[in-house]
């Protein structure tokens, strides 16, 4: 006798593990953003660090900046 497949168990197992990983990106998406975040500062930092090390100003870098690569 040939095996019945319970199609609904089936689906419904198959929609809730796409509900779990939905929210599991979700989640992973939230923390790369914040880690992101914090790269972006801890850049910018170094960045201001280096440019006040060798007394150059933000605008002056910015200035330089903007005849190399463009508005």
């Amino acid at each position: 006798m040939a095996r019945v497949v319970d199609y609904d168990k089936k689906i419904g197992d198959i929609k809730a593990k796409i509900e779990k990983y939905t929210e599991q990106i979700k989640d992973l998406k939230a923390e790369l953003a914040k880690i992101e975040d914090a790269k972006t500062k801890t850049d910018f930092k170094a960045l201001n660090e280096y440019l006040a090390g060798k007394g150059i100003a933000p605008n002056e870098a910015m200035g330089r900046l903007k005849e190399i690569y463009g508005e």
